[in-house]
């Protein structure tokens, strides 16, 4: 989270690229801690959350400003001082020394109860209740008050799991965990060590960390030469507080490990199942999807999203879009095919595709071509009306195959095509949106690329500029009136609604 340096600044999320002057706080490790402390800081101060670009351009306040999570400094709803004086008590929240700030609100309270001014005596409680909700989000039992990263390992079933907790100036940044399979417990000093490197390349370490092993010493001239910081490293805490959030990173670590150990062999059961239930050639560890996604064939897109024992493989997915196509499946998922084995020979174990016999016949002719017998095919059929858990599934030379509807395996299947599928609409969505931005900014009357370019970086949606006002449009760089009005007249004109 960053606290940008502009006149009036701005609290915003960001992991890297940090600019000159920029205030920054983190690591935070829970994005639920995040944005919720975010949704409070700017209830009790009003800071803004818009970009300086989008800043720049207002003209009127944004929807923020009436539910009250912005002062609308773009407008001069408030004065420089006064947001400065709202940006120091978010600091104060962030850093964990509020305690001053809050007596100093209670008594505005009940000084403004006194004098019957109730309004501003509501205003100044409801703060006072935003920036406890904040202080709440970021509180445990018995934290560090000073600049802390524990980093607690435990071993087990052929798994090292770190659990990395952050403190800052009393304040919880919330915690992950890690996974390391294929190690022994040996390793886990050296498997520290890697970590800390690797982790705090580019984020700035703690003044100590607090480890439940211990690691190398080359690990503090490596943050030092990073950083220029000197750090301490604490594998046997001296202090009572220091035993307590160690023991708890630890019990933390060990509850990850039991669920991912656990989930591990559930999906390597599964997979077993699938094996046999569909008379598999190979057991299937990697899976890949396929899915497509158009209206009346225009937009059209494929998509291809991998599976290695259960996890989703962002990296190997791949979506093709292919324009305006006559609207057929077949097409879409022959295309795909020919793409993604042509060039590629790093084959998957099993093919699910969604559709019944007719798409698991076009694959296998793809394969066949191609030469890739080998690699086994399986379609899910929905059901009728598309009810989950009367799904049926084909296979080529086989008959076809329903699962109970409280099959842990139909579940599976389920959840990997349901995965595949959202992965290709919302690649069509983003698709089809900036086609009709395209679109309609094309059809302004009047308007050539470079003022096209100058409403592109005002209005990013069609909704939005269709429902531009006319002053909105005179404010536009190099719009006259008489053009403002032109292109005004044109969008009321049209009927953007899906």
């Amino acid at each position: 989270m960053i606290l940008s340096s502009h006149e009036f600044p701005s609290l915003l999320s960001k992991r890297s690229n940090f600019s000159e002057g920029e205030k920054v706080f983190g690591p935070f490790l829970n994005r639920d801690i995040l944005e919720t402390t975010k949704t409070y800081i700017y209830k009790a101060f009003q800071l803004r959350s818009c970009s300086d670009h989008i800043f720049s351009g207002r003209k009127r306040p944004c929807l923020q400003y009436y539910i009250k999570s912005c002062s609308a400094p773009c407008v001069a709803k408030i004065t420089v001082s006064e947001y400065k004086k709202a940006v120091e008590g978010a600091l104060q929240i962030l850093k964990g020394k509020s305690d001053k700030l809050e007596k100093t609100l209670l008594e505005e309270m009940k000084n403004a109860s006194a004098q019957y001014a109730y309004e501003k005596a509501a205003a100044l409680r409801d703060r006072l209740r935003w920036i406890h909700q904040a202080k709440t989000t970021q509180s445990v039992e018995h934290v560090p008050k000073e600049d802390i990263d524990v980093i607690a390992a435990v071993f087990g079933h052929g798994v090292t799991c770190l659990q990395l907790c952050c403190f800052r100036q009393g304040i919880n940044y919330g915690g992950q965990h890690f996974f390391f399979p294929s190690t022994t417990q040996s390793e886990i000093s050296k498997i520290l060590s890697e970590f800390i490197r690797q982790f705090y390349f580019n984020i700035k370490p703690p003044q100590e960390f607090l480890l439940s092993h211990s690691c190398s010493l080359d690990v503090i001239d490596t943050l030092k030469h990073l950083h220029q910081v000197s750090v301490k490293l604490t594998s046997v805490p001296c202090t009572q507080e220091h035993q307590n959030v160690l023991a708890h990173a630890q019990l933390n670590a060990q509850h990850a490990l039991q669920h991912y150990v656990q989930e591990k062999d559930e999906i390597f059961a599964l997979s077993q199942k699938m094996q046999n239930t569909f008379q598999l050639s190979k057991f299937p560890v990697h899976i890949e999807v396929y899915d497509n996604s158009h209206v009346q064939g225009h937009y059209s897109c494929a998509g291809m999203v991998a599976f290695e024992n259960g996890v989703w493989q962002q990296k190997k997915s791949r979506i093709l879009f292919m324009g305006k196509t006559p609207g057929d499946d077949h097409t879409l998922l022959r295309e795909m095919l020919v793409r993604r084995f042509s060039k590629n020979d790093s084959y998957p174990d099993l093919i699910l595709v969604d559709g019944g016999a007719g798409q698991v016949s076009t694959v296998f002719t793809v394969l066949s071509t191609l030469n890739l017998q080998h690699i086994d095919v399986l379609g899910i059929a929905k059901g009728p009306f598309h009810r989950d858990g009367q799904e049926t599934f084909y296979r080529k030379h086989l008959n076809a195959i329903q699962l109970l509807e409280t099959d842990p395996l139909l579940h599976f299947l389920q959840r990997l095509r349901n995965k595949a599928h959202q992965y290709v609409i919302e690649a069509y969505r983003r698709k089809h949106r900036s086609a009709m931005v395209q679109t309609l900014f094309e059809q302004l009357p009047g308007i050539g690329p470079i003022r096209q370019q100058k409403l592109r970086c005002i209005f990013k949606d069609p909704a939005s500029l269709k429902n531009a006002s006319l002053e909105d449009l005179k404010a536009v760089p190099g719009f006259s009136k008489k053009l403002a009005e032109k292109v005004h007249n044109f969008l009321k004109s049209l009927d953007l609604n899906p």
